[in-house]
């Protein structure tokens, strides 16, 4: 009886209208990232070789100029050797467009990393109006800048080849990573909200069928349960593949070893605040959170939908639940009445940041970590699951149903 229920549901769930149509809103979305957003986003890293040969010619016409004036020493006030520096700049990026153009990218990362290494105030000036809208602009940059560089040396103490669409960061495991780390982890939860919030109420259109199943209450609660959590983890597996296969045939798969830039304390935003860890590994660690938190949320739902008993109201509810952070968010706030945030659970809805500490980074904080998120995650899971044993006593199978 428990498989053919279980089959039964699942039929519901792969028959039902509702999700069809978001399936297909999500299988465009998806498409639309693979041949649109990502091929055309840029990063600081984005090498632009007509603006750098423009800014290259600007700069040569600059230094005849201060040839043909005697201006190639020090400078009187600053005891700054302006003509040095700029005929340094010149050749060093003069060979990176070489290098570029040549498409010998390990010898681009050579000379990137050398001008990053030498040169930090350079890579801090280059996009000024990129946290422009920052409280503290300032401590953003230093913090780029140490990750672009642990990136670029990753690069070249491994040996995989290195390619244009590995230094602009669009092969796609590298894809997968950034999607990890935007807001799309709320969406990716929202999907198991969505499946789920009408899985119970429904059944109140077909009462004297579903009343008569010889299973207990709490049983049927637990199957639906497991139906709605494999078929949504089938869904989202179902959609990663998919920009997996596309984004890898467009700019290839990439290699799970590429370097990973995390901070591991805050003491004084330099390279020994940070380790380097692994693609790979960061995809296992923040993938780890996406059953529990579509677990904790179908069973939130389950226990919203006897609560309430309208799948609308259940889905509003839920969304509510999974962007309250959102309401209250700032770079500043790092406890709620007394309360640290890490002890709260909406803390980790943003998983992919948990694991690279940089949830730690935007509100100064060094106790939001993996092993905390997964223990506050299954606590708050422990809660749901007694209340919803509580409230299934309370609210029979019949009184449901009534």
């Amino acid at each position: 009886m428990n498989r053919a229920f279980l089959r039964h549901e699942l039929s519901m769930l792969i028959r039902s209208k509702k999700n069809i149509i978001f399936i297909f809103f999500l299988t465009v979305f998806v498409l639309s990232y693979c041949f649109i957003i990502l091929p055309n986003s840029k990063s600081t890293e984005t090498f632009d070789g007509d603006q750098l040969s423009k800014e290259l010619q600007e700069l040569s016409a600059t230094q005849r100029d201060r040839e043909e004036n005697g201006h190639t020493g020090f400078g009187h006030f600053t005891g700054v050797a302006y003509y040095a520096m700029q005929e340094n700049y010149a050749l060093l990026h003069s060979k990176m467009m070489t290098a570029f153009d040549d498409e010998d990218f390990r010898r681009y990362v050579h000379l990137r990393t050398y001008f990053l290494e030498q040169n930090p105030s350079g890579f801090l000036a280059e996009d000024l109006d990129m946290f422009a809208d920052s409280p503290i602009p300032g401590k953003d940059r230093y913090h780029l800048y140490n990750q672009t560089l642990l990136r670029y040396q990753g690069y070249l103490n491994q040996d995989d080849p290195i390619t244009n669409e590995m230094i602009e960061e669009k092969t796609a495991v590298q894809a997968i990573q950034k999607v990890f780390l935007s807001f799309a982890t709320y969406f990716i939860v929202f999907v198991g909200i969505y499946f789920s919030s009408d899985v119970l109420v429904r059944d109140r259109q077909n009462k004297t069928l579903l009343q008569g199943l010889p299973l207990a209450w709490y049983r049927v609660l637990n199957i639906k349960t497991m139906t709605t959590f494999i078929y949504t983890l089938g869904i989202i597996f179902a959609l990663f593949l998919l920009a997996t296969l596309i984004i890898s045939i467009q700019n290839g798969f990439g290699s799970l070893n590429h370097p990973l830039a995390v901070m591991i304390k805050q003491d004084d935003l330099t390279l020994s605040d940070y380790k380097v860890t692994t693609i790979g590994k960061f995809i296992l660690l923040a993938g780890s959170f996406i059953p529990i938190l579509v677990y904790l949320f179908i069973r939130f739902n389950i226990l919203l939908s006897l609560i309430v008993k309208n799948q609308w109201l259940v889905l509003f509810i839920s969304s509510i639940a999974l962007i309250s952070e959102q309401l209250y968010y700032s770079r500043t706030l790092r406890d709620l009445n007394g309360i640290e945030i890490s002890y709260f659970p909406q803390t980790y809805f943003d998983f992919g940041k948990i694991v690279t500490g940089e949830k730690n980074f935007l509100v100064n904080l060094e106790s939001i970590t993996y092993g905390k998120g997964m223990l506050v995650l299954l606590l708050t899971i422990v809660v749901i699951e007694c209340i919803l044993f509580l409230v299934s006593r309370i609210v029979s199978k019949r009184r449901f149903y009534q």
